[in-house]
């Protein structure tokens, strides 16, 4: 038996004992407040006490990995994570339609999030009582992250470390700036290339505060490509940012998952 499986009547099996299995994957008692437990000789099931109905949207979304426990699902330009209460479609709504189309009981909720404008890679857990054990690699920033950035102007460092903490800027609710009194955030930025007034960096970041990329990018005097809030030369088109790399520890697999996708063609373009 697979160390976790989940089946279409809605019983997920989890291998070892109760005591190991909260211990294994830091499975909180809250979680559990929905669930059914049956413990056998060498397994859990774990019932849930109701299933929400599925969701079907007209799209999919694209999935770039997955295992019994969790996805990585590929955001386009422009597309919410998850709801903000508009009732627009998100990504979010496009992986639980996907699930449901394969007969997958639960609905998947994301790990974290990038901004709208931001295409890239999103971690999704697919059990919920699982989400904890995702939640605490980005509590415990275990998790790697790395985005393509695509600035203004020619970079003149080979690497640049930026530790500039972030707060909220109190003249313009949308934007976030560099401040003394904010939270602490580290930004690693790396030259890839150069060409036509713009420089391609490999960018890894550390926190994962709110704008974090875009206002250290701009604090350097190197403005992300069409970035409507922190360049001032912005015009229209793709905010030039991709997450194009992540690295986690899934329950499924016994080494840490190393996902990485190529620059969207859109940003290639520029350069």
């Amino acid at each position: 038996m697979e160390t976790i499986k989940t089946y279409p009547d809605q019983v997920t099996k989890v291998k070892g004992s109760l005591t190991e299995i909260l211990s294994r994957y830091a499975i909180t008692k809250t979680a559990l407040k929905n669930w059914t437990i049956q413990e056998k000789e060498s397994y859990v099931d774990f019932i849930p006490k109701k299933i929400d109905p599925p969701l079907f949207q007209e799209q999919e979304a694209k999935i770039v990995y997955e295992d019994e426990a969790c996805l990585v699902a590929y955001k386009p330009f422009g597309q919410l994570v998850h709801s903000d209460g508009s009732g627009e479609n998100t990504l979010e709504d496009d992986v639980n339609s996907y699930l449901a189309l394969q007969n997958f009981p639960y609905k998947a909720k994301a790990c974290h999030r990038i901004d709208t404008s931001t295409c890239g890679l999103v971690l999704f857990n697919k059990i919920p009582f699982l989400q904890n054990f995702f939640d605490k690699q980005f509590r415990d920033q275990t998790i790697e992250k790395e985005y393509y950035v695509l600035v203004d102007g020619l970079f003149p460092w080979p690497k640049k470390r930026v530790k500039k903490p972030i707060g909220k800027d109190r003249h313009d609710a949308k934007k976030m700036i560099p401040y003394s009194q904010g939270k602490e955030a580290e930004t690693l930025f790396e030259k890839i290339k150069e060409a036509n007034g713009r420089t391609l960096l490999k960018t890894k970041i550390f926190h994962g505060r709110k704008h974090q990329i875009r206002v250290h990018a701009a604090y350097l005097g190197f403005p992300i490509v069409n970035d409507r809030l922190y360049n001032p030369n912005h015009k229209a088109g793709v905010l030039g940012l991709e997450s194009m790399h992540l690295v986690f520890d899934s329950p499924i697999q016994t080494k840490k998952v190393d996902i990485e996708v190529d620059l969207d063609p859109r940003l290639a373009d520029f350069i």
